[in-house]
């Protein structure tokens, strides 16, 4: 009977370990997938520069012939400047996602080492895993869950942002092509 008890014992704790390891897995994943999507955001913005620097000449043109006496010339000036201002953001929370996030749990575990070598040598930390148990693994590994989630969620918050400032660019971008041929259009009615 004690051996039937230890048996499903070790495979509680076995299907512990395999749960939290599965699931430092998935959130891992997770970060990694955020951090990508924000590269290639901050790539569409790199392209939108080049696209900026080619018609350089078009644009300034375009800023300097606003007419802002006129409702198309100020919706062109807030569009502008809302365009700006979600160009700023986008980098500046793209930013912030990807750089290096920590937790604020300050739970230490062997999984992430904080001291230097000359601190805590390899055979000190040899000599700790193997002194650890299967509810020290169990901690560690729960304690590492939980960082990587609270890292996870820092990123996802600025994620966000950086997704709502993408997509004022873009509307500005469309309003004020919109804008600027509306523009040329009441210019060329009202020649006839």
């Amino acid at each position: 009977m004690k051996k039937r008890n230890k048996g499903i014992k070790n495979m509680n704790i076995e299907t512990k370990q395999a749960f939290l390891s599965s699931a430092i897995s998935d959130i891992s994943s997770y970060i990694h997938l955020t951090d990508t999507k924000v590269s290639i955001i901050m790539a569409v913005i790199a392209a939108i520069i080049v696209a900026i620097a080619t018609c350089l000449e078009a644009i300034v043109y375009n800023i300097y012939c606003i007419n802002l006496y006129s409702l198309i010339g100020i919706l062109e000036v807030l569009f502008l400047s809302a365009f700006i201002v979600a160009f700023v953001g986008v980098f500046f929370f793209g930013l912030l996602t990807i750089r290096g996030h920590q937790s604020n749990l300050k739970c230490q575990s062997n999984w992430f080492i904080v001291k230097s070598v000359e601190e805590y040598s390899f055979e000190i930390y040899r000599k700790e895993i193997k002194q650890m148990t299967d509810n020290d693994i169990l901690e560690n590994m729960a304690a590492e869950l939980y960082k990587i989630n609270d890292i996870n969620r820092q990123k996802l918050k600025t994620y966000k942002w950086v997704i709502i400032c993408l997509f004022i660019l873009i509307f500005c971008i469309v309003m004020l092509a919109l804008l600027t041929l509306l523009e040329k259009f009441v210019e060329v009615f009202a020649c006839l």
